[in-house]
């Protein structure tokens, strides 16, 4: 019986040892502690706003907002004066059925303007932002590789109602949102 236990014994300051070496080479491990990264940090959203094409995208999508909502109000605008028109007719009378049928067409060709018009903004708005991101994301990786980067993560990310700071602090020297504003601004000059 005592040889069990000193085998046993043995096994378990075994396998102790093999999981003391294990962890010590993953955890505190020399391969992982010699290897450095350094990594940058960009305000992707600063860089989009900032830049002439987000600035030209911007006033272009909001001027043809701006078209679109004023036409839309006249269409309304016009409905409402038929609508006038129908109350001071006789209920029930010619006139004021095709009053009330001008009014039901223009209502419905109010909400399908407004279904086109925000279903073409979102389409065009998404393919304009994304040739955007992708002029910003080659000037990123530019910008990455003369600084010799090896990650560059979004400083801040964005939902509608929320604002998250994905890297919490970084050296100044880190920041690369400057560099690629005027990367992408010298070759919107360019063109």
């Amino acid at each position: 019986m005592s040889s069990k236990f000193d085998l046993k014994s043995a096994c378990l300051v075994f396998l102790a040892i093999c999981a003391a070496v294990a962890v010590g080479n993953s955890v505190s491990g020399v391969p992982y502690q010699l290897e450095s990264h350094r990594i940058g940090v960009c305000d992707v959203q600063v860089v989009l706003d900032q830049i002439p094409q987000g600035k030209l995208l911007t006033a272009e999508f909001n001027a043809l907002k701006n078209r679109m909502e004023k036409d839309l109000l006249e269409r309304e605008k016009a409905i409402r004066r038929l609508d006038q028109e129908a109350q001071q007719l006789q209920p029930g009378s010619e006139g004021r059925r095709e009053v009330e049928k001008k009014i039901a067409l223009s209502n419905a060709e109010a909400i399908w303007l407004r279904e086109d018009f925000e279903k073409e903004f979102a389409a065009s708005f998404k393919t304009r932002r994304d040739s955007l991101v992708k002029i910003v994301r080659d000037a990123i990786e530019e910008v990455a590789k003369e600084r010799e980067l090896d990650l560059v993560v979004n400083n801040v990310a964005r939902g509608a109602d929320f604002k998250v700071y994905v890297s919490v602090w970084a050296k100044p020297e880190l920041d690369i949102t400057v560099d690629v504003i005027s990367r992408v601004s010298a070759k919107a000059g360019g063109r």
